[in-house]
């Protein structure tokens, strides 16, 4: 099944356009595997949504969800590993789905990360962001697992199963940290991912390491990690006016697109974008 809109991301922009897609009687499937925007969940007091003065940030993404999934969208809480454009549309993978739609609303927020220095030049030369996807390429080798979030203690015990060994960079200040027999624990930061071609080394703030691979594991990647070829301006996906990025039939929205980060925005700029996929898919057919 072809869904008509894949919404990825559940923040204000995405949920916005959740809820006009399925008034629109359109197919809608929603990406979001952090819990629906923890960034806003997290805030003590919002004073300048208009109608709701004083409201705590929970509660208002409370209320957005609860609005959104009583139009019936396609809930996938997965993180996507990777979106590819085709002849009827795009191809949507996560850690270990496939899912296909007309067309693509950007709602990822602001990643939580930056780019470490060569991620993108070995980007499937040797630097993965799923370890369930390509881990089977690394059986008997050696790789690194650079986590920001305790949630990857779980996709590096996976590699170590398969990996002779898995040398693990615990970015995060609380949660667990794995234990594994082919499993050890780096206290050192990574910098820098070099190599010939593919990927050869680590470098760390305590010098080099040799590896085959690197695991980047995060809550949120780089805005242009999935999608090969999306234009940024300052770091933000470039759109115009109707919320079009440079991608035929992908459409942005919210904090991803640049300042300012307010939520109010965020929330139309995801209504515009939906109206713009209605557009477009009407023009295709």
């Amino acid at each position: 099944m072809a869904y008509d809109i894949a919404v990825i991301g559940g923040g204000p922009a995405g949920l916005s356009a959740v809820v006009t897609g399925r008034i629109r009687n359109k197919s809608v499937v929603l990406f979001d595997h952090l819990g629906m925007s923890p960034k806003l969940r997290r805030a003590h007091q919002v004073e300048n949504y208009l109608g709701l003065p004083g409201i705590t940030g929970d509660a208002l993404m409370t209320a957005f969800e609860q609005h959104a999934l009583s139009y019936g969208p396609e809930w996938v809480k997965e993180k996507v590993t990777g979106v590819y454009p085709g002849d009827e549309g795009f191809t949507i993978l996560t850690s270990d789905k496939t899912f296909a739609a007309k067309a693509v609303i950007l709602a990822v927020g602001v990643p939580g990360a930056k780019a470490l220095a060569g991620e993108k030049e070995f980007l499937g030369r040797g630097v993965s962001y799923c370890a369930t996807c390509d881990g089977q390429f690394y059986r008997g080798r050696t790789v690194a697992v650079v986590a920001t979030s305790a949630e990857a203690a779980e996709e590096a015990v996976y590699l170590a199963e398969l990996c002779k060994e898995v040398l693990f960079f615990p970015l995060y200040r609380e949660g667990h940290v794995p234990e594994h027999a082919n499993l050890r624990v780096e206290r050192s930061i990574p910098q820098e991912i070099v190599g010939e071609g593919v990927v050869t080394t680590l470098r760390t703030s305590a010098g080099d390491l040799p590896v085959d691979g690197v695991f980047l594991l995060r809550e949120s990647d780089p805005v242009d990690s999935f999608l090969a070829g999306l234009e940024l301006k300052d770091g933000a996906i470039r759109v115009d006016e109707k919320m079009a990025t440079n991608i035929p039939g992908v459409f942005a929205a919210g904090d991803c697109t640049g300042h300012p980060w307010q939520i109010s925005r965020a929330a139309g700029q995801g209504l515009e974008a939906v109206l713009s996929a209605i557009v477009w898919l009407a023009k295709k057919g």
